[in-house]
């Protein structure tokens, strides 16, 4: 099972050639996530930090619209889960966020997160 979310793109998001700047896809990818935890119902496991972003572009994104953003469980270790993304057939990659806790340290996921991981998969 994936989560998909229709992202709206706007105007002032296309640079002077009337494409997607490549920099607004992570903030498209980073709506669809927190839609996915508010879908969820996760409230303690929202303290993370992103620890890697990847991103391979397959073709422009050439009006305002709608991007369709689908996101995927991969894996999960004892404080970091890797989500695959895919952006329509504009772009695709993966998204890895780490649970901190209120200083900022790593932090394992509660099994309520894991059970809804899984569920992703």
């Amino acid at each position: 099972m994936s989560f998909h979310w229709k992202s709206p793109v706007y105007f002032d998001e296309l640079d002077p050639h009337g494409t997607l700047h490549h920099s607004r896809f992570p903030v498209h990818v980073e709506r669809a996530q927190s839609a996915l935890f508010e879908h969820l119902g996760i409230g303690a496991d929202l303290n993370y930090a992103v620890k890697e972003l990847h991103i391979e572009f397959q073709t422009a994104f050439t009006s305002p619209g709608v991007l369709p953003v689908e996101i995927t469980a991969e894996r999960i270790s004892a404080t970091g889960a890797r989500f695959g993304f895919r952006c329509g057939h504009y772009a695709h990659g993966h998204r890895v966020i780490v649970k901190v806790d209120a200083q900022g340290r790593p932090a394992p996921w509660s099994d309520w997160y894991r059970v809804a991981f899984e569920g992703l998969r």
